[in-house]
């Protein structure tokens, strides 16, 4: 890999516009991407088998990995303002964890060092997890796009669960950051160490709520932001700041990383899930995430 052309033992198709983002097939085996680029010419995805990644013997690599610029072809690949191409993968062949990103007209026509473009419709990142919340160390907050576990997007089981569906007028809203809630100390989680500040975490404050007379939570942004976007530090002991409140989406459509208790991908949004889940389900509370 690492260079513009196939992808050995893949084979490449036109794909549809829809769904949006990225999708696997329900059974497997294929792959569709899609973006939507109005006044684009030329688009190319970028791929990334990560080091160790259980595929690679499948494509023929090791286990260091590789990436490959992959060019559409706007006759077969583009309809109307949105690119989009499938990738039918070989038997065998699980595509969880395979990074990805779009570069859009590069200059030239030379993806390699172009400006990557981060998929609006991910539905998984490979930023860090709640151990590593606000950490300044390492790269610069750029997180690309992951091909998530299917079974936390096909197999996740709702138990049969519906929406509470309880009427406007007769709702009780606790406006509350799932973080803030569940990580200060006096919040007595069990497990602190691992379910602070997590969507797990929010489960067990559940009975709280009830107490109170709560049959909705307002949620503030859940959706993956950037918390080492704050230039300011703590004018008393000098400590690095956090955009804690996450008024600074990345992606709508990502549970926020830092809010998962374990670093597997697909892990928030099997969290994110699970506490929906019990909201509804046991305890009848309708949760609403606020949108920005």
């Amino acid at each position: 890999m690492g260079q513009s052309g196939s992808i050995p033992g893949v084979q490449v198709a036109q794909g549809a516009p829809r769904p949006k983002g990225c999708s696997e097939a329900p059974q497997g085996r294929a792959l569709n991407f899609t973006l939507d680029a109005p006044g684009r010419s030329s688009a190319w995805l970028y791929l990334v088998l990560p080091e160790g990644h259980d595929g690679a013997s499948s494509l023929g690599l090791d286990a260091r990995g590789g990436d490959l610029y992959l060019q559409l072809d706007p006759r077969q690949n583009r309809s109307g303002d949105t690119w989009h191409v499938q990738l039918k993968l070989p038997s065998g062949f699980d595509p969880k964890g395979v990074k990805y990103m779009w570069i859009l007209d590069p200059k030239d026509g030379k993806p390699q060092g172009a400006t990557r473009i981060l998929d609006p419709c991910a539905k998984c990142l490979d930023s860090r997890y709640a151990k590593d919340w606000n950490k300044r160390d390492g790269p610069k907050y750029s997180p690309m796009a992951v091909v998530p576990d299917r079974r936390a997007i096909h197999d996740f089981v709702w138990q049969g669960v519906k929406p509470p569906a309880h009427h406007l007028k007769d709702l009780v809203i606790y406006e509350t950051h799932v973080r803030r809630f569940t990580r200060n100390p006096d919040s007595k989680l069990q497990d602190w160490d691992s379910t602070a500040g997590t969507f797990l975490g929010f489960i067990q404050k559940i009975p709280h709520l009830l107490k109170l007379g709560v049959n909705a939570v307002e949620l503030l942004p859940v959706y993956e932001f950037d918390e080492t976007a704050c230039p300011r530090k703590n004018p008393e002991n000098g400590e690095q700041l956090c955009h804690f409140w996450g008024y600074s989406t990345v992606n709508f459509y990502v549970p926020m990383q830092r809010f998962s208790s374990r670093d597997r991908i697909g892990a928030a949004i099997v969290g994110f899930k699970t506490m929906v889940r019990f909201l509804a389900a046991l305890f009848f509370i309708q949760p609403i995430c606020m949108p920005f």
